[in-house]
């Protein structure tokens, strides 16, 4: 495996960045001590296959790439399927934090999203908001039983300290990200929808209900303001964009890239995604946002008109929800 050893070790050095060194990384990754890497790299100690998946794994090394495949129409593609509980959640989550902390090494960082529903980076901390969100999962993606499921409420759902720490990281790991995002009419409907759901099934009460709304609402304030100063609401003031798209269906599809590799992760169950490293891939999708983004409208800085067309939109619908759930309190016999 000598001659694949040293295309990975010569591929990874490519992709790191000029300030990060290339043994202390590696032996991070494999857990391993530096001497031990020192051995492995010289040709001392044999590379495993294990480890060698493990770091194509990590630094986004398309087998395509180290074994000189070219056919086209053949990917190598890393399924990723999590166990459908919030332990399944909690990985999916670790997952896109290791994903976004390696990339942020590098100085031109950015994500690429075409948001289907609010992202769920936007799980703010210590609100009702994010405890609902997981409570969602918790009833939609387990095997428990549907009658069971009814006498499940929201107050008295708990969630582990590790799942909101992994939340708080994910929110992080965003804030520490450049970001272009693309919204429509819709990603804001399926929470919306959500809320009054699981309030005309008595899972939440009215307060909470109404609480959500006010808390969604913050949400989109804060992605509003996001829009209008063009950068992160983070410490180190990452870059921003939001564009507005009603012709092109957006399907939760995130592009990762930098200045050296790119990555692409396409979801396809609550939990499970795609991930292709291929370079070639990766292109063809940064050319196809291209073209999705100029048949967008951009939204942030300077694009007031239609910026607050937009959110308006969104406050508007979220009024209404509010008006429907005092309605429905007014008028139930329940």
């Amino acid at each position: 495996m000598s001659i694949e050893r040293e295309k990975l070790f010569s591929l990874i050095k490519q992709r790191l960045p000029k300030n990060v060194s290339f043994i202390e990384e590696i032996a991070d990754v494999l857990d391993i001590s530096y001497d031990a890497m020192y051995r492995r790299l010289n040709g001392k100690t044999v590379l495993s296959f294990s480890e060698a998946i493990k770091l194509s794994k990590f630094f986004k090394i398309s087998l395509n790439s180290l074994y000189n495949i070219e056919n086209e129409e053949n990917l190598f593609v890393l399924k990723r399927s999590n166990k459908d509980s919030l332990e399944g959640l909690d990985t999916y989550f670790s997952t896109i934090i290791n994903t976004a902390k390696f990339l942020t090494k590098f100085e031109s960082t950015e994500i690429i999203l075409a948001a289907k529903d609010i992202p769920i980076y936007y799980l703010p901390q210590d609100t009702l908001y994010t405890k609902f969100k997981l409570f969602i999962f918790s009833n939609l993606h387990t095997d428990q039983d549907a009658e069971e499921k009814i006498k499940f409420k929201l107050k008295d759902f708990e969630v582990s300290e590790k799942l909101l720490s992994s939340t708080k990281d994910l929110r992080n790991a965003y804030l520490n990200t450049s970001a272009i995002e693309i919204w429509n009419d819709t990603t804001i409907d399926s929470t919306l929808y959500q809320i009054y759901y699981f309030y005309e099934l008595r899972f939440i009460n009215k307060d909470e209900a109404t609480q959500l709304c006010y808390e969604v609402e913050n949400i989109i304030k804060s992605v509003e303001t996001q829009a209008v100063n063009c950068f992160k609401e983070g410490n180190q003031r990452r870059k921003y964009s939001l564009y507005y798209n009603k012709l092109i269906g957006l399907n939760n599809t995130v592009l990762f890239r930098s200045e050296k590799l790119k990555t692409l992760v396409v979801p396809y169950t609550a939990l499970s995604y795609l991930r292709i490293d291929d370079s070639k891939t990766c292109n063809e999708v940064a050319e196809y946002f291209s073209k999705q983004l100029k048949y967008s409208k951009k939204i942030c800085g300077t694009a007031e008109v239609g910026r607050q067309l937009f959110f308006t939109k969104m406050y508007e619908k979220i009024d209404q929800l509010k008006k429907q759930i005092e309605v429905k309190s007014l008028i139930s016999f329940m």
